[in-house]
């Protein structure tokens, strides 16, 4: 065989294969237009018959008629509205959820050996406004997956299951902001319900730091001002994340009685605890915290330096002048230009020339 026919032979092999994959991208492309056209067309029927159940006009049967045509397409449609709907509207589509065996396929596949299933069933289970889902749902709080737990966690918030507040701080114990943020996010949907078992986990000796630190975060976010006593114990913990929440919460409760007891940690080994020090005195409006904002200026930190120059903007009159005073004539030269830098940034001009002491 020569080199032609060789050449040959390879050339017609891959005009085959070409062929065959402008065949396979061509009818994956066909396959998803159908896909994206019966979408359409489903939603297009099935939105408007959902907005007529709920303002009354059109009954479960009517809708089950058609959302039948489509139970995957159905299922999403329904999440999406149970969603929009939040805790107290999403009991109106319970009768519609006891007509297909969502829950049951649901429950079965989040036992699946694919994460991405069990990620999918743990997210779906919460809009089904089934307890049924809650004993498989807290099981899924012990999954190998980090997102899994949290998908199960958002979930057991959404059917408002009160008991799983510690098991959720439990199942996603992990230090950091971010997974606070995460973790508080998914309780916050239990709405004024989380807080007496959120009150108990401040109270708790065994509680960890994480769920501490959790915990304080979304009593502010609830604004559960009956925790401030318990927070202002909490201001002498250990850990630097719980002493620092408990300040940003105290500070967002505006409490004047707690000013005092913040002002004690301006001297925090920890910056950033001294950091939100400075940001509570000037979110407060404390008056009283001028002094301790004064030597905030004089701290080794960046960042609390600016703090304290910001919060004595925020003063007012008072405030604005001992920032004045310093940017003139202080002795330490970070505090004079940080002053400066904050009168700076707000178009305030300096009268006298600058004559440290």
């Amino acid at each position: 065989m020569n080199l032609l026919t060789v050449a040959l032979f390879i050339s017609i092999v891959l005009t085959i294969l070409c062929v065959l994959l402008i065949a396979v991208i061509c009818s994956q492309h066909w396959f998803a237009l159908r896909q994206q056209r019966r979408i359409a067309e489903f939603h297009k029927e099935a939105e408007p018959l959902m907005k007529a159940y709920l303002s009354g006009s059109a009954s479960v049967e009517e809708v089950v008629s058609v959302l039948k045509e489509d139970p995957l397409n159905a299922l999403r449609l329904l999440a999406n509205i149970s969603e929009k709907l939040g805790q107290e509207g999403r009991g109106r589509l319970h009768p519609i959820f006891e007509a297909f065996p969502f829950v049951q396929k649901e429950l079965a596949a989040l036992k699946g050996r694919q994460r991405n299933t069990r990620l999918q069933n743990a997210e779906l289970l919460g809009y089904l406004t089934d307890d049924s889902a809650i004993p498989a749902l807290l099981e899924a709080l012990h999954d190998e997956f980090l997102d899994v737990r949290l998908a199960a966690a958002h979930s057991l918030a959404r059917l408002g299951c009160v008991d799983a507040v510690r098991p959720i701080l439990f199942a996603l114990d992990a230090p950091g902001d971010l997974p606070e943020r995460r973790v508080a996010e998914a309780l916050v949907q239990l709405g004024p319900r989380a807080i007496p078992p959120l009150l108990d986990v401040l109270n708790s000796p065994e509680a960890s730091f994480s769920e501490l630190a959790v915990a304080v975060r979304v009593c502010g976010m609830l604004r559960a001002e009956s925790a401030a006593p318990r927070l202002v114990e909490l201001l002498q913990h250990e850990a630097i994340d719980v002493r620092i929440n408990c300040v940003r919460v105290l500070a967002s409760f505006g409490d004047p009685a707690a000013i005092s007891p913040i002002s004690h940690l301006a001297d925090d080994p920890a910056w950033e605890v001294r950091n939100g020090v400075m940001r509570a005195l000037g979110s407060m409006h404390s008056g009283d915290g001028i002094p301790i904002l004064l030597r905030g200026l004089t701290d080794s930190a960046w960042w609390v330096r600016y703090s304290a120059a910001q919060s004595l903007y925020k003063l007012g009159t008072p405030g604005l002048d001992a920032l004045k005073d310093t940017a003139a004539r202080h002795i330490d030269r970070y505090a004079r230009d940080m002053s400066r830098q904050i009168l700076q940034e707000h178009s305030i001009h300096l009268n006298a020339p600058d004559s440290p002491l």
